[in-house]
């Protein structure tokens, strides 16, 4: 999933999470019944996990379902002070899952996260052979099923899967983020959802019925309503939720990789902060103004990953501009992560074209502390997304 802008309403509890409950792997949306009195203000504890079945529970029942087997929930509020609506706001309180892998195109990724101690206790890492998984938004991503499957066992074995509940983080390309801009936007949640996969359509290349939707508030004034929404086709995530199916527990969170990257930005900044992603054969560009998310891009590059920089620099020259002529905003920081990791002059590239300081995004060494050596070396080259689902709360 890719994301352009992610505040959140102060008064919302809106997720964004493409995961479904239970293990189904049907390769078709079902427009799902809704209550057709309920408002957005009523259903402030809905799970958007499901395929648009909400489900309304208190406050106080999440933890009981946590601890009965039930979902892992990310609360989008909760990225950092970024995701909140401009007006400010806490964030909520973020649950991480024990267990989350990174599938990617060449590698498959996995860590044992600790939630009471904040740190990355296991990681392990299995490369694949080239083609297995093939990130695309309209058609199959697992071309070699039964490749990534083996790398998925492996990665759980070594960091002790104990048929923990297991966030799941796909490759940016597989899913379509967009921030959505309306005059007005009902407060009947199926109104509202109708009409935010009708205006997604737009931007997917496969009909919205198909969609698996999710959506949250932004911001909403008496001229405007701001959504954040992100669309995966349902049987591109069934084929992977299906990876998982004879490994005990199924996926209950699912993100796209750069989502998980956000809270190792700094904090503090006024102007614009960029971050650049580059990863497998593809480049995922954000643009924070603020303390919010303004823009999110994802492109596949054309060449290999070789020789991709070319590609890599003026994609990021066109956000720079994009910033400054469209979002009416200087960049003050711009921060870039590669994974893997690698030697590489791309960073001085960007910072020459676009006469901007590039950083390489780094992570607390805290976060780190129970790794051996050689695991620290993985998380820096495959694991910083790990690292950032830790470094996500208040």
């Amino acid at each position: 999933m890719e994301w352009p802008r992610t505040h959140k309403c102060r008064n919302s509890r809106e997720r964004l999470c493409l995961s479904e409950v239970g293990r189904r792997s049907c390769s078709r949306v079902e427009a799902a019944p809704q209550p057709a009195r309920r408002s957005l203000a009523e259903e402030q504890a809905i799970d958007l996990q499901t395929d648009g079945k909400a489900k309304p529970f208190r406050k106080a029942e999440r933890q009981s379902r946590v601890a009965h087997g039930g979902l892992i929930i990310m609360i989008w509020d909760t990225i950092k002070s970024r995701l909140l609506p401009k007006s400010g706001g806490r964030t909520g309180s973020f649950l991480v899952p024990s267990v989350v892998l990174d599938l990617q195109p060449d590698f498959i990724a996995g860590a044992r996260l600790d939630r009471k101690s904040r740190q990355v206790r296991r990681i392990a890492v299995r490369q694949i052979e080239p083609g297995a998984l093939d990130p695309l938004a309209a058609r199959p991503n697992l071309a070699k099923a039964e490749v990534v499957r083996r790398a998925i066992r492996e990665v759980l074995e070594t960091v002790g899967d104990r048929n923990d509940r297991l966030g799941v983080l796909l490759p940016d390309p597989t899913v379509r983020v967009a921030v959505l801009h309306f005059e007005t936007l009902s407060n009947r949640r199926g109104e509202a959802e109708a009409l935010v996969r009708w205006k997604m359509g737009s931007i997917l290349p496969f009909p919205a019925e198909e969609a698996r939707v999710s959506y949250q508030l932004l911001s909403k004034t008496e001229q405007s309503v701001e959504v954040l929404a992100m669309a995966v086709r349902n049987s591109v995530v069934a084929e992977y939720e299906a990876a998982f199916e004879d490994m005990g527990a199924g996926p209950a969170l699912v993100l796209p990789a750069t989502a998980a990257l956000l809270p190792l930005l700094p904090t503090g900044y006024q102007g614009s902060k960029v971050l650049v992603h580059v990863c497998s054969g593809s480049v995922t560009s954000v643009v924070v103004v603020g303390d919010g998310i303004s823009f999110w891009r994802n492109r596949q590059l054309e060449g290999d990953s070789g020789g991709g920089d070319g590609e890599v620099v003026r994609e990021i020259e066109r956000v720079v501009a994009t910033c400054r002529d469209h979002l009416k905003s200087e960049i003050e920081s711009l921060w870039i992560h590669i994974r893997p990791a690698a030697d590489s002059s791309l960073d001085k590239e960007i910072g020459e074209a676009t006469g901007q300081r590039v950083q390489r995004l780094t992570t607390s060494p805290a976060l780190l502390e129970a790794l051996a050596p050689e695991e620290k070396q993985f998380v820096e080259r495959f694991g910083m997304p790990f690292a950032g689902l830790l470094a996500n709360h208040n």
